[in-house]
């Protein structure tokens, strides 16, 4: 189970390290945790949209913190889910959110990427689907219908967490088979099993910072791209 006093420590420990933040996506959450979410909040945002958080990430936002520090850029508050959904604020923006909550509504659905599917795909290499077919997954473009209800972005059932940067992102299903699962996403239809729980992907991610000797050679590699 995780607790922030816990991962507190070894923020700070990776904030000593990296006092500038320049590790990819740290200046953005500066090793720092959120204050949690209130459970009442939590709780008005399923009702009225129908569908319920995974235990172990729900436990997170509202005990431990509610995004902030966290893999790349950090994870997306949620107490910020009522404007979610990646839009420019123009006229259609409302309308657009409204079609995105009533997505996540809806099984989290994809079939298993074929050999043909991932030479097409932006979603991992070659070498890493030949060893790991099983976590690779692939949801087909919508029927026309389905286009103009939602748009291509609008895959049910997968709730976005934070973003890796360009077009990736990573996010949880909330519904199907893969409930609690928590994948990488090109936003183009491909996905990568990342992890079977919110926690062992947190937890995953504290133990890399965690290994100072391991932290610290990755920051250096990161610097030197930027000193060639």
């Amino acid at each position: 189970m995780l607790h922030r006093e816990k991962i507190t420590r070894i923020l700070t420990q990776a904030r000593q390290i990296d006092a500038n933040c320049e590790m990819f996506g740290a200046d953005h959450h500066q090793y720092r945790l959120n204050p949690p979410v209130p459970e009442s909040f939590v709780r008005e945002v399923e009702e009225a949209c129908g569908f319920t958080l995974p235990n172990d990430y729900r436990r997170f936002i509202t005990q431990v913190g509610d995004g902030g520090a966290g893999p790349d850029y950090g994870i997306d508050p949620f107490r910020s889910f009522w404007k979610e959904g990646y839009f420019q604020e123009d006229r259609f923006a409302e309308a657009h959110r409204q079609r995105y909550r009533r997505s996540l509504t809806r099984p989290f659905a994809p079939r298993p990427m074929t050999p043909e599917d991932q030479a097409d795909s932006a979603t991992g290499n070659p070498s890493h689907y030949a060893e790991h077919p099983e976590r690779y997954f692939i949801i087909d473009p919508p029927e026309k219908e389905e286009e103009e209800e939602g748009g291509w972005w609008l895959t049910g059932g997968f709730l976005t967490l934070g973003t890796r940067g360009c077009q990736w992102a990573y996010g949880i299903a909330l519904n199907g088979e893969h409930r609690g699962r928590v994948f990488t996403t090109d936003n183009e239809g491909g996905y990568l099993l990342e992890a079977y729980s919110f926690e062992e992907f947190y937890r995953r991610w504290l133990e890399w910072l965690a290994d100072t000797e391991r932290f610290r050679q990755a920051l250096k590699q990161w610097q030197g791209r930027f000193q060639r």
